[in-house]
């Protein structure tokens, strides 16, 4: 039976995330830790998808908020802060335009990994 939800999953992973991770280390003479260096980690299989959206206005201000949410194999290695420059169709067409930060910790469910996603820039 585990086997076969472990391909209903794999069967769900229709996209591929461009996952980069933050390779500095160490602090400046300040003692502030350095500045980021994102390096490609390599590319994941995944499904990403919106949980709801709304507009904020604060003022003469407006902008638009996404929630989004992804999901990779159980062996995928995906970390908080880990970075996806975009997310792409199984032919390598972006349907997701990057910069997405992993927000907070990857959750490990029983069939699969989650984390939310957070918009950069």
């Amino acid at each position: 039976m585990a086997e076969g939800i472990a391909r209903m999953i794999s069967g769900r992973l229709t996209m591929r995330a461009d996952v980069e991770r933050d390779q500095a280390t160490g602090t400046d003479s300040w003692g502030n830790p350095t500045v980021p260096d994102f390096q490609p980690l390599g590319t994941l299989k995944c499904f990403a998808w919106s949980t709801s959206s709304r507009e904020i206005v604060d003022g003469d201000k407006t902008a638009m908020v996404e929630d989004m949410r992804v999901m990779f194999a159980l062996d995928a290695d995906i970390e908080e802060g880990d970075e996806i420059s975009a997310i792409k169709d199984r032919q390598g067409t972006v349907i997701i335009p990057g910069r997405l930060k992993v927000d907070g910790p990857v959750q490990r469910k029983h069939t699969h990994l989650e984390a939310a996603l957070m918009r950069i820039g």
